[in-house]
């Protein structure tokens, strides 16, 4: 019977690359995660903001259709009515007068409704950007740890290198969402516009 030789070590233990690629796996996963908790509190933020445009659009449009409806009313109101007596032309001007006055009313409250909405839609964009660099980081870290699993496998220092640039700009992107710099960067606009 032929005798069974078994393989030497495939690999060596203690090469430093499999440290290094070991440890910057961890980082990076555990960034992701952290980025991840930051992401979703920004998109329920943001989903807020969407639900207090939404209200203040409709809100505008509510005191618009009112405003005309009392302009409407108080038009007809100053009209003068054949062989109407003083005490009916005093009921019908002060009548037409307060709805004239209502309607002025409804004009400052639907100026303040569009402020609202207008102020609701600029947190969303901000928030929006914000949550672009977070998807920019989970995008290039996950790069990054696909890079670094063929570095594992192929045990190249050049590779490992490389899988670091992806690596960076992740780190980047999600250290500026959560310090709230601004990455409004032509580069930057055109990679989030391809991956939106």
């Amino acid at each position: 019977m032929a005798e069974i030789e078994l393989p030497e070590k495939l690999s060596d233990s203690n090469n430093p690359l499999d440290s290094w690629v070991g440890l910057m796996v961890v980082i990076i996963a555990t960034f992701i995660g952290i980025c991840n908790v930051k992401d979703d509190n920004i998109v329920q933020q943001m989903q807020l903001r969407q639900v207090e445009r939404n209200d203040s659009w409709a809100w505008f449009q509510a005191r618009n259709i009112r405003q005309a409806v009392y302009e409407g009313v108080a038009a007809e109101l100053s009209v003068p009515q054949a062989n109407e007596t003083p005490e009916i032309k005093s009921f019908r001007e002060a009548k037409s007068e307060e709805f004239r006055m209502k309607s002025e009313s409804q004009e400052k409250k639907a100026e303040k409704q569009k402020a609202e909405a207008e102020e609701a839609q600029q947190g969303y964009d901000k928030l929006n950007e914000m949550d672009d660099q977070f998807d920019l980081c989970d995008a290039a870290l996950a790069v990054s740890l696909a890079l670094m699993g063929v570095t594992a496998l192929t045990k190249r220092w050049g590779l490992f290198f490389f899988a670091l640039i992806p690596a960076i700009i992740g780190f980047i992107m999600g250290i500026a969402g959560f310090c709230g710099w601004d990455t409004n960067f032509a580069m930057i606009k055109s990679i989030i516009k391809i991956l939106s």
